[in-house]
């Protein structure tokens, strides 16, 4: 019999875990070795997200893809990778392991795109055929502008068995040639307030109703990735919009939910807004204190993490949106961060020309 209060499964995701992180040092940037340490942190508490004797938390469509999303998380894996480390491994080493995917629009691909990159529009990546254009065997490295986007589709990819990870801060982060990014890159914060304040939310509320017709756990991440994505709803929201109307109107429609690691989001956090760390994020009772019937502001670190959360909380049917460059576009305060803000791109090379 194994001792019920340190079960194998939470041995092995913990020896796992660690190894992990040694490993993949190389994959991310401040924000992910944060994540990182709270998953680690997390393992312990995570009975819930891998119940014993197989059970499922709920049934029906909303527990396949919170099943697929603690499989992703109780991985231990980094959500993004470095722009030096793509550089100096795939386009420089040429390592054979890995396969980089473009999700930016075709016109701004054929700009300028990293050396190999093959070419899926964001809002096409849950189709089968293009999901075939993908291997399993290779870590996959989706593409962006920011980042954002690239997380969204990462989260996806991660709860279908990929191994994939969002470069960080995506072209912007590459390169400084305007004509290659087709956006205005991120310089500075814009310095709003932020409160220590605790503020908490009962899990008084139910998921909202989904379904599809697909019967496996693939097929129906696939087929709510597809609704949200063909929605015509933004990825993300401003700061600016968050500030404007969430915190100086007060607008009830919106609930900020911050998912940074609790001693991060003691130190300084939006007013109002309510922590649920991202490795939490998955368990259904924290679920239940999201709001079905409001706008779901997702605020990170840099916005990746914050992007992945918010590709989870669509398919589940609230209306979610990652707040852009999330803290780090919120303000410039050093201690409330907890990380080194985006500073520049180091201007690697691109290729132009359409998808091959």
């Amino acid at each position: 019999m194994f001792n019920r209060e340190k079960p194998l499964w939470l041995f092995v995701i913990i020896t796992l875990t660690l190894v992990m992180m040694g490993s993949l040092a190389g994959c991310g940037g401040d924000d992910d070795e944060l994540v990182l340490r709270y998953i680690a942190d997390e393992l312990d508490s995570a009975k819930t997200a891998a119940p014993e004797n197989g059970e499922k938390s709920g049934s029906g469509a909303a527990a396949q893809i919170i099943e697929a999303t603690n499989s992703y998380l109780n991985t231990g894996k980094a959500p993004t990778i470095s722009v030096e480390d793509v550089y100096n491994n795939v386009i420089i080493g040429k390592d054979p392991s890995y396969q980089i995917l473009s999700i930016r629009k075709p016109e701004d691909y054929a700009r300028g795109h990293l050396q190999g990159a093959i070419n899926v529009q964001f809002g096409q990546i849950y189709k089968q055929e293009n999901l075939d254009k993908l291997d399993k065997n290779k870590k996959i490295i989706v593409v962006c502008y920011t980042g954002h986007t690239a997380s969204y589709a990462a989260m996806f990819l991660n709860q279908l068995g990929y191994e994939a990870y969002a470069m960080k801060f995506g072209m912007m982060g590459w390169t400084s040639d305007s004509d290659v990014l087709a956006l205005t890159p991120f310089t500075k914060a814009a310095d709003y307030p932020v409160e220590t304040k605790v503020n908490t939310a009962e899990p008084t509320h139910d998921l909202p109703a989904i379904s599809t017709g697909a019967k496996d756990a693939a097929g129906i991440v696939a087929a709510r990735t597809g609704e949200y994505l063909t929605s015509g709803r933004a990825p993300t929201t401003s700061v600016e919009d968050v500030y404007n109307n969430a915190v100086v109107n007060k607008d009830s429609d919106y609930f900020i939910l911050s998912i940074r690691r609790p001693e991060d989001y003691a130190k300084g956090h939006i007013p109002g807004a309510v922590n649920i760390p991202f490795a939490q994020l998955a368990k259904e009772e924290n679920l239940k204190k999201l709001p079905p019937d409001k706008k779901i502001i997702v605020v990170c670190y840099t916005g990746h993490t914050a992007s992945y959360a918010a590709m989870f909380l669509n398919q589940l049917g609230y209306e979610a949106y990652a707040m852009k460059f999330s803290m780090m576009g919120w303000t410039s305060d050093s201690d409330v961060l907890a990380l080194v803000p985006f500073t520049g791109a180091p201007g690697y090379p691109t290729v132009s020309g359409p998808n091959p």
